[in-house]
């Protein structure tokens, strides 16, 4: 007797913008996770996440996810992959004509099928269309692909753009983009 199983129909990945409670309360689910993956990765580096999400304002952050990141303040983007939340970034107006790229990530799970270049690229294309000018980042010294990825997107190394404890700055990277507003 011979079993087969059904093929499972890979579907692209898409992204949409949040607007409803429950998109946004998936997008801080990812933030938490996002969290918990960055302390495990800088390990060696006991206290530093706490640190950045004490100085970040990381829980008032997750209390209101979508003043912080929704309308009028900024935007997130989550990437679906057959119904299910595989992915998010948002970005922050610094009210200066620019905006931030923030909290960026793809769980392991869901990673090495392009979600995190898709979220990229939409959210530059987004902040473009939206009538900025320029997006900065910044990101962790050792998150080397990411840092890779963003290069290869056109961004550049950039001076610090907001104030972090003197010991904290060594372990970021500032990066920006020229945009094409309109």
């Amino acid at each position: 007797m011979t079993v087969t199983s059904p093929l499972q129909v890979l579907v692209p990945d898409s992204v949409v913008v949040a607007s409803t409670a429950a998109e946004y309360d998936a997008f801080a689910a990812l933030i938490r996770e996002y969290w918990g993956w960055l302390r495990t990765r800088y390990a060696d580096h006991p206290g530093l996440m706490d640190g950045i999400g004490a100085h970040q304002g990381l829980q008032s952050e997750l209390a209101a996810v979508a003043t912080a990141y929704g309308p009028p303040e900024g935007k997130t983007l989550l990437a679906l992959r057959n119904g299910e939340v595989c992915g998010g970034v948002a970005y922050k107006n610094l009210h200066d004509g620019s905006c931030e790229m923030k909290r960026m990530f793809v769980p392991e799970r869901f990673q090495g099928h392009g979600t995190g270049r898709l979220l990229c690229e939409s959210l530059i294309e987004t902040a473009s269309s939206d009538g900025f000018h320029l997006m900065r980042l910044d990101t962790g010294y050792l998150n080397a692909e990411a840092t890779r990825m963003y290069e290869s997107m056109g961004f550049s190394p950039c001076a610090p753009y907001r104030d972090y404890p003197a010991d904290v700055l060594p372990h970021l990277r500032f990066m920006e983009k020229p945009l094409a507003a309109g």
